[in-house]
């Protein structure tokens, strides 16, 4: 069986491009600390045109890291179809949802660039559009917990000798799936922990994100290895 593993590796690696660009976006928009959602619609207009070209380069690396993520959703759907008796509604899932997770990158990208696209407009329309913007990109975690719990259930469902991947790699999807879900009361909040800037649903989810791409990369690809070597042990049998 040709298991074409240099290109599971590239979908695999595509995940680390992913968040590089992710968050190299924010160092380049000057968005660390990410724009508060108490400011002013003239405190934020202002924002726009002082960094401008920032802004919209940071918009369009966020916008491509949706592609990367794309293919990266790709090869957990080839490595969760070898576990034996895997359910092929799990496997689907988590495609759908991490191809709606792409949506999560790109159309906060998107918006990011209309409102930095005239910066002459008054200052509460460009409000707006900064507020759409910063909610879909922080609140908008349900696809990424469709996509990482049928994930987990496939790895709970391995019950081999030499499982695809680790348990331990489903408790963490978990943790960080729960990580994600306090994001769903951010709109009650324009200041503190619970705001679109705060530690709750910005910096611990921004903080899980990037051990859960670490982790899952790394087992992702032990298991295209592993899937190699099994490939040739075959072959030269």
């Amino acid at each position: 069986m040709t298991t074409h593993p240099g290109y599971q590796r590239v979908c695999a690696w595509s995940g680390v491009v992913c968040v590089v660009l992710f968050f190299a976006a924010f160092v380049v928009a000057g968005w660390i600390p990410p724009m508060a959602p108490s400011m002013s619609a003239e405190e934020v207009a202002a924002f726009y045109r002082e960094h401008l070209l920032g802004i919209r380069i940071g918009a369009a690396l966020m916008f491509l890291s949706g592609a990367f993520y794309a293919v990266y959703t790709a090869v957990f759907s080839a490595q969760m179809s070898r576990i034996r008796n895997v359910s092929r509604a799990a496997v689907y899932a988590q495609l759908v949802g991490g191809a709606f997770a792409c949506l999560t990158f790109m159309v906060p990208a998107m918006l990011f660039l209309v409102t930095a696209y005239r910066p002459d407009r008054a200052p509460s329309e460009t409000l707006l559009l900064n507020d759409m913007s910063w909610i879909l990109l922080v609140m908008a975690w349900p696809p990424f917990a469709a996509q990482q719990l049928s994930f987990v259930y496939s790895i709970f469902a391995d019950r081999s000798e030499n499982p695809v991947f680790p348990r331990w790699l489903g408790y963490l999807n978990i943790w960080v799936v729960l990580g994600f879900t306090p994001a769903t009361v951010l709109a009650f909040f324009h200041d503190g922990p619970f705001a679109w800037n705060g530690v709750v649903c910005f910096w611990v989810p921004a903080t899980v994100f990037c051990i859960q791409f670490a982790a899952n990369v790394t087992m992702l690809l032990r298991a295209i290895g592993a899937e190699t070597s099994a490939a040739e042990i075959g072959v030269a049998a």
